[in-house]
């Protein structure tokens, strides 16, 4: 019997887990290509971390309604994505930790290793599940100038990642309800936010999302991933030391 898992333990870190490895670093430098070229609403493409160019004709019922909006994103200033960039600070962990593990190694070792590498790919899946309230409108400043032609002040343009979806969502606000005699209250279906140090009343408000194939794909190899790590993890701990 202990021949046998000796034998056992030899197999899963000389036969088993090198080739897993060599998988798992194809997987992750994938997941680097794969976070590009999308549409919504027009279209927009994310390269890398950045949304380097978009096109979009927005139209809202109780904003300019005879006039549709259009906004673009150029290469010259990129609209920074910090759900993405999150995603590439963890794979980018996940590749070193693989580079500098040395194979073949020692069970408890090997198990480590199988657990940081768990717990990375999981902080990658979770950067994508929502973005921080912090990051999203009311609470980040949009900056009109990201859009040509600049955006107005009574209009909020964002993009975020809600696990395999690109999502936009536009505000039209009005800074001067109170002159307007708009108020707060139980008879007023508008909603009031404070932005940029001023109450505001949201006019409108459209969110629009499409399923990214790239996305998906990606999940898919991350999910991939944790099986790897947690099923060569249980193996191990089978085995005697």
């Amino acid at each position: 019997m202990l021949y046998k898992q000796v034998n056992q333990k030899e197999w899963l870190l000389h036969d088993i887990i090198p080739p897993m490895l060599e998988n798992l670093k194809i997987q992750l430098e994938y997941a680097f290509q794969t976070l590009r070229n999308d549409s919504i609403k027009g279209f927009i493409t994310l390269t890398g971390s950045y949304i380097t160019k978009a096109e979009l004709q927005i139209k809202f019922a109780n904003y300019h309604p005879d006039s549709p909006i259009k906004a673009t994103i150029t290469n010259s200033v990129p609209y920074f994505l910090e759900q993405a960039q999150q995603a590439t600070n963890y794979i980018s962990l996940a590749l070193n930790r693989i580079d500098t593990f040395m194979m073949p190694s020692y069970k408890q070792a090997t198990i480590e290793f199988l657990e940081d590498m768990y717990q990375n790919i999981e902080h990658v899946l979770h950067a994508f599940i929502y973005p921080n309230e912090a990051s999203l409108f009311p609470y980040k400043v949009c900056h009109p100038k990201f859009f040509n032609p600049p955006l107005k002040q009574d209009l909020v343009i964002e993009f975020c990642i809600q696990d395999v979806f690109i999502v936009c969502n536009v505000f039209a606000l009005d800074y001067n309800f109170l002159k307007h005699g708009a108020k707060a209250g139980p008879d007023n279906q508008h909603s009031f936010v404070t932005y940029k140090d001023k109450p505001v009343m949201i006019l409108g408000e459209i969110k629009a999302q499409t399923q990214s194939p790239t996305l998906t794909d990606l999940r898919g190899s991350l999910k991939l991933i944790l099986e790897w790590c947690q099923t060569y993890k249980q193996m191990l701990l089978q085995v005697e030391a």
